[in-house]
């Protein structure tokens, strides 16, 4: 008996850890219900979106700047834009216009759309982390870490996509300060990408958004 001590031991230390490990799955699902990852609750912002590729090479930044979830502009730096009001969309050379209507980008249920996607998020959750506090360019900020994918629409010939996404929030405010995507999947692609895209975001209560008349 007194070899499997140790045994048990090490097992009664072991146990907890699925149920630590649901916890987390938890919490994440929860922040998309009002939480940091749910975009109807995200107050106006800007974020700009940097992509590297493997050698850490910059290919591309993409910026925008959002009044709601479905009231935004954005583009790729020194590219087109595209401003959209729910389901209206426009098209311009700058984040200020001038602004010409284009064909509708997005469904007619715009807002059924984006929460039909954060639904398969949380159900399809997986590789949950929450390391918790860390330190990001003098912030203390708390991190999470999970891949998600939608599931393939039939309205849009089975398209789908995911990522492992690294999120880092502000425990004061509650906010999404950075959010770092890798490993991109989608219907397209053979395989994950080997691109990191980086977010970082700013919060302004004055943020407009306003389409032309």
């Amino acid at each position: 008996m007194r070899h499997f001590l140790p045994l048990i031991a090490c097992l009664a230390l072991a146990a907890p850890a699925p149920a630590l490990a649901d916890d987390c799955r938890d919490r994440i699902a929860a922040m998309f219900d009002g939480g940091p990852l749910d975009p109807f609750a995200r107050p106006p912002h800007s974020f700009v979106g940097t992509t590297y590729d493997t050698e850490g090479t910059v290919r591309w930044v993409y910026e925008a700047r959002y009044e709601t979830a479905l009231k935004t502009v954005g583009g790729m730096r020194g590219g087109q834009q595209i401003l959209l009001d729910g389901s209206d969309s426009w098209m311009g050379e700058t984040p200020d216009g001038p602004w010409t209507k284009a064909p509708n980008l997005m469904p007619a249920d715009h807002e059924g759309f984006i929460r039909a996607q954060m639904a398969q998020n949380v159900k399809n959750l997986d590789r949950t982390d929450c390391p918790g506090m860390v330190d990001v360019e003098g912030m203390t900020l708390e991190k999470f870490v999970y891949f998600t994918r939608t599931d393939p629409m039939p309205d849009a010939a089975g398209a789908w996509f995911g990522a492992l996404n690294t999120v880092f929030v502000d425990p004061g405010t509650g906010r999404v300060m950075r959010w770092e995507t890798s490993e991109s999947v989608a219907h397209y692609a053979s395989g994950p990408s080997g691109d990191v895209q980086v977010n970082v975001y700013t919060y302004d209560p004055a943020i407009t958004v306003t389409p032309p008349m």
